[in-house]
């Protein structure tokens, strides 16, 4: 054998080698982790995409590789996952836990939703139609936070004295049998994702906001904004007001002092002495008003730069904006005969 037959035989083993190798370590990154059959249950939320799934599998050491996982699923037509709770386990592979995933879960528990905006008065009551709880019981855990800051990162924010806003708003699969403090970490798992998910942490770095004043601007935006694509514009416009530290003036806030969402406020309702009082007190009230949802928290995140700083209710769930108080108070007598 001349010397070109050997390095092209001594090329051509070296490439069966790399591709045995190659397909012996994708085959391996299939493999189930373990013969733990010891379930571990899952929850994909409404929306939530593949990606997101494989990155809690990963999280709770069900698959071995994330992008081997996407792969498979993508070469295997198996990326139609559904959602609900699932009872996996550690001796299932890549395939088995597509296949599950893909076909969809039998309910985990008694589904109950919650709406974006919903009080924790508005949760409770929620709750209560439809599980046996404690409501106080519950409530005194909202109530205190420091319960559970060493489970979760993001309630070391000094400023959050109260779970209100936190308890993200989603469809759960409760099971009957659990206690108050497992119902309000279920609430909590999912803020968390959606925290570490939208690098929250990071953008409030930018901001130089804290987590409690971020999320009760995001709560604000929730209530205020009807129509989805105005979010990011209210949300520039609270901005804009904070800048020149103006009031924010939001309905929404007092409307959390009446604890009912009265249309139209009357003089002496936004005369009320409270911290959340928008119209008397500059600045950020000292909580959330709400739950917001994702879209709420990232039009807070992203809000529009525009020079607005005012805007009317239309009647029809949509704002006029104005950048200036006499085109404001031309929309107003438009739109509120005023």
């Amino acid at each position: 054998m001349n010397n070109k037959k050997k390095a092209l035989f001594i090329v051509l083993i070296i490439i069966m080698l790399g591709f045995i190798i190659i397909v012996s370590g994708y085959k391996f990154l299939l493999s189930p982790m373990s013969k733990d059959i010891s379930k571990i249950e899952i929850e994909v939320s409404n929306g939530k995409t593949l990606k997101a799934t494989s990155k809690n599998l990963r999280e709770n050491d069900l698959i071995r590789n994330e992008d081997v996982f996407l792969l498979y699923a993508k070469l295997n037509s198996l990326e139609n996952i559904k959602s609900g709770r699932y009872s996996l386990n550690k001796s299932q592979n890549v395939e088995e836990i597509l296949n599950v995933l893909n076909e969809g879960s039998a309910p985990l528990g008694i589904k109950i939703t919650i709406p974006e905006g919903y009080e924790v008065r508005n949760i409770i009551k929620k709750l209560n139609e439809n599980l046996t709880i404690d409501s106080e019981k519950l409530l005194e855990y909202i109530n205190d936070p420091s319960l559970f800051v060493n489970e979760y990162e993001f309630l070391k924010d000094p400023k959050i004295i109260t779970l209100e806003g936190f308890l993200f708003p989603d469809t759960y699969y409760i099971s009957e049998d659990l206690n108050e403090e497992e119902i309000i970490k279920i609430f909590l798992d999912r803020f968390n994702q959606i925290y570490i998910e939208n690098d929250i942490s990071e953008h409030i770095l930018e901001k130089n906001i804290s987590l409690n004043d971020f999320i009760t601007m995001a709560s604000i935006v929730e209530r205020e904004a009807v129509k989805p694509e105005e979010r990011a514009i209210i949300s520039g416009i609270f901005y804009n007001r904070l800048g020149i530290d103006m009031p924010l003036q939001s309905c929404a806030t007092v409307q959390y002092i009446l604890k009912e969402r009265k249309p139209i406020l009357s003089i002496a309702d936004t005369k009320i002495n409270s911290p959340y009082n928008t119209y008397i007190n500059k600045g950020l009230p000292p909580t959330p008003i709400a739950s917001p949802g994702l879209d709420a928290i990232l039009a807070t995140l992203n809000p529009n730069k525009t020079d607005y700083i005012y805007f009317v209710a239309k009647g029809d769930g949509g704002h006029e904006f104005s950048k200036t108080y006499e085109e404001h108070l031309r929309a107003k007598k438009k739109y509120l005969g005023e």
